[in-house]
């Protein structure tokens, strides 16, 4: 066979398959250390996390805050009409699949793993006195969780890579499906080709830091519960458990996007909504319900001031640790989630989309952290859950909470079945924008999207070993950091040619009448060979 069609790199250019060829190599001498030199390298992981976040966390809440505005001007503005695609484009996919797609591949098993992690770790460590509002400190935890992961944050991130690539891809015919594309309505088609390719370097390596992060959680959560709720040699069976999701991950790729990825995200919708309802039955049902309005009602009366809060009077860093860490991992996560969200919402508008990525979630999100939260701050379960996590980590909390639950095996395995859902469908649409920045199309062949499911793999069998799980965190963080310089020439290029495209198609009759064209995609590959 030959070689480079072996790796999916038959029609890749020379620097194409260096970029590929060049991540892997990071990727594995990542993994290699990580397994050869767990101790080491989970130091020297906090040492770049404490650096990044104590010089630069000021960085992180300028920059959210930032594209939050750009983000609500660009879909409630009048380029929110623009239809992604072109006027006469249809969607691809069916409503639920769209949503399920979007809610599955964005938002990943964090909504169990941290939505338990988080608020049972304020209440082990609450900010500095006096708090940044008055309310009792199970109610504070739990609004900011939903600061992080409902709003402000959705509506931060993802929007403005999946504006920027719907706008420069579909609607701007730029030929070349990669992340650099975003920047050539700011600086053009020529002389910038190596910068262009560094950027394209830098989003490989963030996507990858996002990805093992939440690898790394899953698979240390997967152990823990193995471990302690089910009697069973958790690291052991981990290994074979990231083993079965290889091997559906695999059949995710040949079948495609329709018949697999699809398919995927509506089964781990569904087993998630089951699981929230059964674990908010089986729980502390009233205390659940009632922390989870009052934490509502600190969160939206405090908004702003819960995502600027760095407690800037004390020597620790408390807020950069959560929101600014939180940013981080939300910018990793929104250049893939942000261009494969463009990918599938083709025929839909700029402020549908927006709304699907960010106001249909947040109300699923603030549901199930509401439950989870209310849950593990109830009554009887607060003091031991933050207990356990202040001594042995979040998976260690997971199981105290899931101890103490009537029904808690149960709970356990609908834990499981999502989150392995969650790291299926993250892990299928991680690999499909990797191999489309690698090869430039929006159809990238099954040999490399398979490839680059192997190397991500070997990072999240790496993760397994590695002593803490705070390690985990420290891979966003470090590894996004260097990519956020070009954040704001992407938010800009994409303004650009929202500007320009809006002027060429407007009807000269109509002020507010867009009137678009199908860009020609020529340099597409068909997608006969995935779907």
């Amino acid at each position: 066979m030959n070689f480079w069609k072996l790796f999916g790199l038959e029609n890749a250019e020379t620097n194409e398959k260096l970029l590929f060829f060049l991540t892997g190599a990071g990727l594995i001498a990542l993994g290699t250390i990580g397994i050869a030199s767990p101790q080491w390298f989970n130091d020297a992981m906090l040492g770049a996390y404490d650096w990044v976040l104590h010089n630069f966390g000021w960085w992180f809440m300028i920059l959210g805050f930032a594209l939050l505005m750009f983000s609500a001007f660009m879909a409630f503005s009048r380029y929110g009409e623009i239809r992604i695609g072109g006027e006469d484009a249809t969607p691809e996919f069916g409503l639920f699949g769209w949503i399920a797609m979007v809610f599955t591949v964005g938002y990943s098993g964090s909504i169990i793993i941290w939505g338990v992690g988080e608020p049972a770790s304020i209440m082990a460590y609450p900010p500095p006195e006096p708090w940044p509002v008055q309310s009792s400190l199970e109610s504070l935890s739990l609004s900011f969780m939903y600061i992080h992961e409902v709003f402000p944050g959705l509506a931060m991130w993802y929007p403005p890579f999946a504006l920027a690539f719907a706008l420069t891809i579909y609607n701007k015919n730029v030929s070349r499906y990669k992340i650099s594309s975003m920047l050539r309505p700011l600086l053009g088609n020529d002389d910038y080709g190596k910068l262009y390719w560094f950027v394209d370097l830098a989003s490989l390596i963030a996507i990858v830091g996002g990805i093992a992060a939440t690898m790394g959680f899953s698979a240390q959560v997967f152990t823990a519960l193995l471990d302690d709720v089910f009697a069973l040699p958790g690291s052991q069976l981990t290994y074979v458990l990231f083993g079965i999701i290889g091997l559906v991950f695999l059949a995710d790729v040949w079948l495609g996007l329709h018949k697999g990825l699809q398919n995927a995200a509506k089964i781990t919708v569904i087993l998630a909504m089951v699981s929230a309802g059964a674990l908010l039955v089986v729980g502390p049902t009233l205390s659940m319900i009632n922390i989870g309005l009052d934490a509502t009602g600190v969160w939206l009366n405090n908004m702003f001031r819960l995502s600027f809060y760095t407690d800037p009077t004390t020597a620790g860093d408390w807020g950069h640790y959560w929101t600014s860490f939180w940013w981080a991992w939300w910018a990793a996560w929104g250049i893939f989630v942000g261009s494969f969200v463009a990918r599938v919402s083709k025929g839909r508008t700029i402020r549908e989309t927006f709304v699907v990525l960010v106001g249909v979630p947040g109300v699923l999100l603030w549901m199930q952290h509401g439950i989870i939260g209310g849950w593990v701050l109830s009554p009887g379960f607060a003091e031991p859950v933050s207990n356990a996590v202040a001594s042995d980590g979040i998976p260690a909390g997971i199981v105290e909470a899931l101890s103490l639950t009537q029904f808690g095996v149960l709970i356990a395995v609908l834990f499981v079945l999502v989150i392995t859902g969650y790291v299926i469908t993250s892990l299928d649409s991680t690999v499909f924008i990797l191999s489309s920045i690698t090869l430039g199309t929006e159809n990238p062949n099954p040999r490399n999207r398979a490839w680059w499911g192997v190397l991500l793999a070997f990072v999240g069998v790496m993760t397994i070993e590695l002593p803490l799980f705070e390690a985990m965190q420290a891979f966003p963080v470090v590894l996004a950091f260097p990519f956020t310089v070009f954040i704001v020439a992407i938010a800009a290029a994409s303004y650009i040619a929202a500007r320009d495209y809006y002027r060429e198609t407007l009807d000269g009759t109509a002020e507010d009448t867009l009137v678009t064209q199908r860009a020609p995609q020529d340099s597409q590959e068909p997608a006969a060979e995935d779907d």
